[in-house]
């Protein structure tokens, strides 16, 4: 296991005096706490790293800048081993690197997800939107692990409105409205949820334009009602300028006693310009149920709708744990987009529920006492910009594994607000965080401890039956909160390993190779999207796949020439400074072969505690076999067999299929025990 620390200080509030000291917590009012995911967004997307990106991630922004931005926050490098980590405490290399399946048992069902902590620690506790995670029984669901209400979709999400995956309420698929209980607002009415907001009263002035003023910024938009409303949405618009013959709308803002005439053109001024957008509208096109509703809709107010009916007179604290599908792809246009380009438009639909949710919040009194933490599962792909890192999702570059984080809310004191943490921290660390800041133990071991590692035997199973992991993440609130008292960046994790081949150790981070995953950009992309290849002297052997898991269970470096094309041979890993080089240009491995032996030795060490709940990396191995629990069919998995249940997929398949589809839990289901 990674050298776990545990810092203990004392914490002042506006109110008391709060000791959290080695995972206690006394006379300090719990938080409420709002955990969001925003799938694939890159580093620089939204506005408090991209000032061009505030117009349409102006709700996120203001938390960023009125919270504390997290410059080195990590995640793993795609998708579901991110969302176990955060749920599990527990590192992916502890969980497994790979994508979870419909029936992986890829969370060990003895480990307590953080709604059961909370939950423990007397919250209400709501999770919405993407899962993903792995759910072979019925045990593995968020309603069963801590969360009185769930509702999202099992898998990546696939189409944002119908043509979508599996999307679940609690313990069941959910296909049609008649199987949605509970529905958020508009849905009993059968109407699309965006077809519930209003533009703004627009009063234009045709043949005139307003020449005085500064430009915001130009976009196309197809009618003058369209150009009106992103005035109204976008804050500091003064007055607007529609140009019909090329569809262009002018956002401008200062003065507005100018009016000319101009044939074809269009103006107006708005008075009550927003704070931030809101969503324009969306009549349907046809007849579409809520449940087959825009993802972003849905999960937003389904949040909105938990907040809005939190009883805040009760003793016990909320949490809502929200995890956007968007901006993953497909990218799929989101309604009332005001934006030229259909990515922004995803994450600006967002933007819009999370300023609903925190005007609730505010409305009802919540928002003081609220923690926020916002973060991406991993680095930006495709239409997604990672400036100024290096690489994208899929890779152990910066750009996939450090994420794009803040923690906002009234919770963060005062002090703190508006400013940037430079803590090496990782997702797991949040488990620790919330548990000790709602009162519990944020420990989660197992009864039995796992054997020493032996390096003479990379795949020898220290779990065996009756051991698991035990969480890896730490309390890193004293050290956000007191940072001039906490100045060592890697005091949360000396050593941090984010996945099999990367591991970080205050500014230097060691880098064996790139995942034995689809392929990687080694490149950078810079703020207009637009790639560079490595050259010469950014060439290194680290840009180089991994061997697959089969051929060796820990990292194998390799060469390459000056091409990038890799050669066979005994390859060194590279070794960046992070601080001084956080685009990894700069390859200090030749000059520094004492830190690469120690880093090296220490992270193979480390992944020797793997455990891989998939069984990718111990397929095709002589003798190789998940470390865990014997099953019933003489296989072996990482939960014990009395708490996955009877598993029996033919009669789980036609259950689930009497909803509408065949996906779900195998194990466990109602009906399909021979008991």
């Amino acid at each position: 296991k990674m050298a776990k620390q545990c810092s203990c200080a004392c914490t002042l509030t506006i109110v008391v005096v709060a000791v959290i000291c080695c995972g206690t917590v006394a006379a300090q009012q719990k938080p409420h706490i709002i955990s969001i995911l925003q799938d694939d967004l890159g580093f620089y997307d939204a506005g408090f790293h991209n000032p061009q990106a505030m117009v349409y991630t102006q709700n996120i922004t203001d938390l960023a800048k009125n919270g504390i931005i997290l410059m080195n926050h990590y995640a793993h490098w795609h998708c579901s081993p991110t969302r176990r980590s955060f749920l599990s405490g527990r590192l992916p290399i502890h969980h497994g690197e790979q994508l979870s399946s419909n029936s992986g048992d890829d969370i060990d069902l003895r480990m307590t997800w953080i709604s059961g902590k909370l939950k423990q620690a007397g919250y209400n506790t709501h999770m919405f939107g993407k899962w993903h995670t792995g759910f072979r029984s019925m045990n593995h669901l968020p309603a069963n692990r801590g969360f009185d209400t769930a509702v999202g979709s099992l898998q990546t999400g696939g189409n944002y409105g119908k043509g979508h995956t599996t999307r679940w309420q609690n313990e069941h698929p959910i296909w049609n409205d008649n199987q949605f209980t509970d529905k958020p607002p508009g849905c009993e009415a059968g109407e699309k949820l965006s077809s519930r907001y209003v533009a703004p009263n627009c009063t234009i002035n045709s043949g005139k334009i307003l020449p005085c003023g500064n430009l915001m910024f130009y976009i196309n938009e197809s009618t003058v009602e369209d150009c009106c409303s992103k005035c109204h949405n976008t804050s500091g618009c003064s007055h607007w300028v529609f140009d019909e013959p090329d569809l262009s709308c002018h956002i401008k803002q200062g003065k507005t006693d100018c009016e000319q005439p101009k044939e074809n053109s269009s103006c107006g001024v708005v008075n009550d310009p927003g704070p931030s957008p809101s969503p324009s509208p969306a009549p349907p096109s046809g007849p579409v149920t809520c449940t087959n509703e825009y993802s972003t809709d849905l999960w937003g107010q389904a949040a909105v709708q938990a907040a809005t009916e939190y009883n805040v007179s009760t003793a016990s604290p909320l949490y809502i744990h929200l995890c956007f599908q968007a901006v993953h792809t497909p990218y799929d246009k989101a309604p009332g987009d005001p934006t030229s380009s259909v990515y922004r438009g995803m994450l600006w639909r967002a933007d819009v529920y999370i300023g609903a949710l925190m005007t609730v919040l505010k409305d009802r009194g919540m928002f003081d006492n609220t923690l926020i933490v916002y973060s991406a599962d991993n680095g930006g792909v495709v239409d997604g910009i990672n400036f100024p890192l290096r690489g994208e999702k899929h890779s152990n570059w910066e750009g996939g594994l450090r994420t794009a984080a803040f923690v906002g809310g009234g919770f963060v004191p005062e002090a703190r607000r508006g400013t940037v943490d430079t803590h090496n921290v990782h997702i797991v660390d949040w488990y620790a965080t919330f548990s000790v800041l709602a009162g519990v133990d944020p420990s989660d071991d197992p009864p039995v401890p796992p054997q020493p590692v032996n390096i003479n035997d990379p795949r020898a199973d220290i779990y065996g039956e009756k051991s698991f992991p035990p969480a890896d993440g730490v309390n890193i609130w004293p050290l956000l909160t007191d940072p001039e008292n906490h100045p060592n960046i890697s005091e949360a994790h000396p050593y941090l390993a984010l996945s099999k081949e990367v591991l970080i150790a205050g500014k230097y981070k060691l880098l064996v190779a790139q995942p034995f995953f689809k392929s990687q950009n080694n490149g950078w992309k810079d703020i207009n999207g637009n790639w560079r290849q490595p050259n010469a002297s950014e060439t290194h052997g680290c840009m180089a796949q991994d061997v697959s898991p089969q051929t060796s269970a820990l990292p194998v470096p390799t060469l390459v020439n000056a091409k990038g094309t890799p050669v066979i041979g005994n390859g060194i890993p590279c070794l960046y400074d992070l601080r001084a080089d956080p685009g990894e240009h700069v390859n200090l491995a030749p000059a520094n072969m004492d830190i690469v032996t120690e880093l090296w030795r220490i992270l193979n060490m480390t992944i020797l505690t793997q455990r891989d709940c998939q069984g990718w990396s111990y397929a095709k191995v002589p003798g190789g076999h998940i470390p865990g629990p014997l099953q019933p069919d003489n296989t072996t998995s990482c939960s014990p067999p009395e708490l996955l249940g009877e598993c029996n997929p033919k009669c789980a398949g036609a259950h689930w299929n009497t909803y509408g589809n065949s996906d779900g839990p195998i194990c466990n289901v109602t009906g399909c025990n021979t008991d």
